[in-house]
């Protein structure tokens, strides 16, 4: 899977799993190539997997130290759903969903399509 144009109104709409999870590491994260191999995912290469950004917390973890190094304030929490948002210069961007790696994943496409 090549990185795909992916837009902001098509972020909200994406399901937790490993199509957001390829959309992160593609356009997050930097990864230049996801394989699909049956029902396995790989970046980079055949050895290493591809993280589940949008359902596993320390994988999120790893977008949000990603957005900390990209110089943004990061928000994370927990009212009715997970929220997170990002601040970047002024410019904020903010995604709910039922999971707080969800959300996250979410923020960060939206942020880096954006910048």
């Amino acid at each position: 899977m090549t990185q795909t144009a992916l837009t902001r109104e098509q972020v909200p709409e994406l399901k937790k799993g490993r199509e957001l999870d390829s959309h992160v590491a593609l356009i997050v994260m930097g990864v230049k190539e996801v394989t699909i191999v049956g029902k396995y995912h790989f970046i980079d290469s055949l050895d290493t997997p591809l993280p589940n950004y949008s359902t596993d917390i320390s994988a999120a973890w790893d977008v949000l130290n990603k957005m900390i190094y990209f110089g943004m304030e990061v928000n994370v929490g927990f009212y009715e759903k997970w929220d997170c948002a990002l601040d970047y210069r002024g410019t904020n961007w903010c995604e709910q969903a039922e999971t707080a790696p969800e959300a996250i994943c979410k923020a960060a496409l939206l942020a880096v399509l954006d910048i």
